[in-house]
């Protein structure tokens, strides 16, 4: 009866701030997000490059992206059949994450995190071809 008083007790009367938690209520609660860096509007502090020679390497991308840095990725050392690759996860990173991407140059493409814009130009022949970052079988 008591261990039932108990539960109920922690279930109703949370720990004070700063109060140790034991390890049965960390395992309980809902899993905790990292913070986010705070932006100001657009303002970006840097911009990675990332020359990618396989796509083992596509962890650091997403690493970038998720810190909010924007990263161009320049994948013109990969194979085709890599590059595909590489091109399918860097759509589903952009889509998971809310952010833009746009193919700069023929084997350059820039991904850009949730709240940083990506200037579109009208007069850009690569966007008039179709977003690549979509492949199709």
């Amino acid at each position: 009866m008591s261990g039932v008083l108990g539960s109920l007790k922690k279930f109703l009367m949370p720990p004070a701030e700063g109060a140790p938690v034991s390890s049965e209520a960390r395992t309980s609660s809902s899993r905790v997000r990292a913070p986010r860096p705070s932006r100001r509007g657009n303002e970006v502090a840097s911009i990675e490059t990332v020359t990618p020679q396989s796509y083992g390497e596509a962890g650091l991308i997403a690493d970038l992206l998720r810190e909010g840095v924007p990263v161009i990725v320049n994948v013109h050392l990969m194979s085709d059949a890599e590059t595909r690759r590489l091109v399918d996860f860097m759509a589903g990173l952009k889509a998971g994450l809310l952010g833009e991407s746009k193919r700069v140059a023929e084997t350059v493409y820039l991904l850009a995190p949730n709240g940083v814009e990506i200037d579109p130009d009208a007069d850009d022949v690569l966007e008039a071809e179709g977003d690549r970052l979509i492949v199709r079988p």
